[in-house]
């Protein structure tokens, strides 16, 4: 028992000692020969900034489709999941009992008319009796009080009339704008209360659409911190652009732009909330599709990049091999940014000017001699040429 626990003690001292180490296969070796590796120099230089996220799409418009007025629906004119244009009739109410309403309401501002004629005429007669004291002064104010009666009736009688047309036009149900409608919630001959909702259907405009995604607080806060050192570059909201990319890996053929950026973060999920609006004149995109939002027209300044081929990752950190004094592979603990293309940026660790060396990473080790295996030295960012490790 002792000696396996003395083991273990062995073992474990061994593990932390070599814990920040360079990974094996980069310890220094003899002597040997220059090893040819392809190179390239870090030469700053401006790169787009393609930040990438999750998002789903949302009708820019959802009307719900209500009954005004109560009575039982006579007929449907729309087909169930297909497009509706604006002023298309979707139901019909029964409209007998509000065209009864609408004739009482005109019969009744026929009698108030002839009501204020007839007391129009009194006060007319009443007022020539009174110059010639054939009647009384309360007698012709009766028959004022009997005129300004029967002119109220006629307003009155107005307002019902123009009430019960509307009552009538509401029995002609209509779409209030150009969308797709979804599935009848009432059938034909049911009874529809306008008092109580009276909900029917739902139309939604997709064209344009929306698409919501969310950003992380640290995003945020990452984003803010590269525009403040003058790292990346800070357009208006007006001049960046977005990309969609279907479920199936599919591009989107419009871009969008931002209109919606809430000024709050959830504190429920740490993220706020933005919206892209996109044209979507033939469909192709509908409500509660999950799509990846790509947001265009940001650049990344003066990025030092590298191959991703040139990096070496392991739990003690990322490393490349830079050429060092003597024409020797020096190993360099390197900062990971962002992806662009198949190259990383890197955040620190490299000085511009300095080469990089991109292929034969497992036969390198610190203090190798190497050489260029090719005698052009590649432009900015670019990999040379030459056999890979």
């Amino acid at each position: 028992m002792l000696v396996i626990l003395a083991g273990a003690v062995a073992a474990g001292l061994t593990y932390l000692q070599g814990a920040d180490s360079p990974p094996a296969g980069m310890q220094a070796r003899g002597p040997q020969h220059a090893l040819a590796v392809s190179m390239i120099t870090v030469t700053p230089r401006n790169v787009p900034l393609r930040p990438l996220f999750l998002g789903q799409t949302e009708a820019s418009q959802t009307v719900e489709i209500r009954a005004r007025v109560s009575g039982f629906l006579e007929s449907k004119h729309f087909e169930e999941g297909g497009e509706v244009s604006a002023g298309q009739m979707l139901f019909r109410i029964d409209p007998r009992s509000f065209e009864a309403s609408l004739d009482l309401a005109r019969a009744q501002l026929a009698s108030a008319r002839a009501e204020f004629a007839r007391a129009r005429s009194k006060v007319t007669r009443y007022t020539k009796l009174l110059q010639s004291n054939a009647s009384t002064q309360d007698e012709l104010e009766q028959w004022q009080t009997e005129e300004q009666v029967a002119q109220a009736n006629i307003l009155m009688a107005n307002a019902r009339i123009v009430n019960s047309e509307l009552d009538l036009g509401y029995t002609e149900i209509t779409s209030p704008m150009d969308g797709r409608i979804g599935m009848a919630l009432k059938d034909v001959g049911s009874y529809v209360d306008g008092s109580t909702g009276g909900l029917l259907a739902v139309v939604e405009k997709t064209d344009p659409i929306y698409v919501r995604y969310t950003v992380s607080e640290q995003d945020i806060l990452l984003a803010r911190r590269l525009a403040l050192s003058g790292k990346t570059s800070q357009p208006q909201q007006s001049q960046m652009r977005l990309a969609l990319t279907l479920a199936d890996g599919t591009s989107y053929p419009y871009e969008g732009r931002i209109t919606y950026t809430d000024p709050q973060i959830d504190p429920a999920t740490s993220s706020s909330v933005m919206r892209g609006t996109f044209p979507n004149p033939d469909g192709q995109l509908r409500p509660g599709q999950f799509v990846h939002v790509r947001i265009d027209g940001i650049d990344r300044l003066n990025a030092m990049l590298v191959p991703k081929t040139a990096v070496i990752q392991n739990p003690a950190g990322a490393f490349v091999y830079v050429v060092g004094e003597g024409s020797t592979a020096e190993l360099r603990k390197v900062a990971l940014g962002d992806w662009h293309e198949d190259q990383w940026v890197i955040e620190e660790g490299l000085e511009p000017g300095e080469t990089v060396i991109t292929d034969h990473l497992m036969q390198l080790a610190p203090g190798l001699p190497v050489q260029s295996s090719t005698s052009a030295q590649a432009g900015p960012g670019e990999a040379p040429t030459g056999s890979e490790g």
